[in-house]
């Protein structure tokens, strides 16, 4: 599907720095990452507000490295209780780090898990 408007997609480093250098400020949709450890987490509810304080539209997040059921439930009550929809869930792929310590771009690891619902997450997010 063609977007109407083209689609820019920054990868941004953790924290918070960027964002509050005004980097947001003709953002659509901003992706918190959220993954299964504390500080992680607070990182990402600070962004989201952050984004939120600066005007994007859309503040979604993205749970990432999920190992198991145990991480799911910790994210997913974090997000809810924190008012971060989550827009996908990745799971922890060791075929991620395997990948990369070969010098393979995670888009070349067609059996990757994760690769696989980093695109539904994408198609999902500009349908």
């Amino acid at each position: 599907m063609q977007a109407e408007h083209p689609v820019t997609i920054v990868d941004m480093e953790a924290g918070l720095e960027h964002l509050s250098r005004g980097t947001g400020r003709h953002v659509h949709t901003l992706l918190v990452v959220l993954e299964p450890y504390y500080k992680a987490l607070e990182i990402g509810r600070r962004a989201a507000e952050l984004g939120r304080e600066l005007g994007v539209p859309r503040v979604l997040a993205v749970a990432n490295k999920l190992r198991d059921a145990d991480d799911v439930a910790a994210v997913r009550d974090y997000a809810r209780a924190n008012g971060l929809p989550i827009a996908g869930e990745i799971p922890l792929d060791d075929a991620i780090r395997k990948g990369d310590l070969a010098g393979r771009a995670p888009i070349e690891l067609q059996e990757s898990a994760a690769i696989a619902a980093i695109g539904r997450l994408a198609a999902q997010l500009v349908s």
